[in-house]
């Protein structure tokens, strides 16, 4: 049976960032909150490893910047009173061009005294590229990688 406080934060955590909502996102974290998600930060400067509320709201602006809108389902949790785990499926729509781009994301958090002090996340960033930029990459990745392994191999 899940932890109610811990599995509270993290829906108050996730309900918030998806929101938009800064100030209620930054009461769900401890002080010492660090984030790290996975992914090439050259191409979403917004991820990677930080440390800080600072994050937060320039996560989310970066966010509302590139999508007129974002939205989530919670497709898992587990919690107990120190960790919980997330499946969310994401939707955001991009600004430039209305396409709907969806992915699943992975998130993990280390929470004290009901507030999260570590977020970690994952997703697909391969695949979310491909629909950013609305084309199949798969054959040309697969083509470059064959010919990087026959000469380095």
């Amino acid at each position: 049976m899940n932890n109610q406080q811990s599995e509270k934060c993290v829906r108050a955590f996730l309900d918030s960032y998806y929101a938009g909502d800064v100030a209620r996102m930054e009461a769900c974290c401890a002080d010492a909150f660090v984030s790290l998600t996975h992914a090439p930060v050259e191409i979403f400067p917004h991820l990677g490893f930080h440390q800080g509320k600072d994050w937060i709201a320039q996560a989310i602006r970066i966010q509302q910047e590139r999508y007129s809108e974002r939205r989530y389902t919670l497709e898992f949790i587990i919690a107990n009173e120190t960790q919980a785990a997330t499946l969310t499926q994401a939707a955001l729509i991009k600004r430039s061009d209305q396409r709907v781009i969806t992915l699943y994301v992975g998130e993990f958090f280390t929470l004290r005294d009901s507030l999260v002090t570590e977020h970690r996340s994952m997703f697909d960033s391969f695949d979310l590229v491909q629909q950013l930029l609305g084309h199949d990459l798969t054959d040309e990745f697969t083509t470059r990688m064959k010919n990087v392994m026959r000469n380095n191999g």
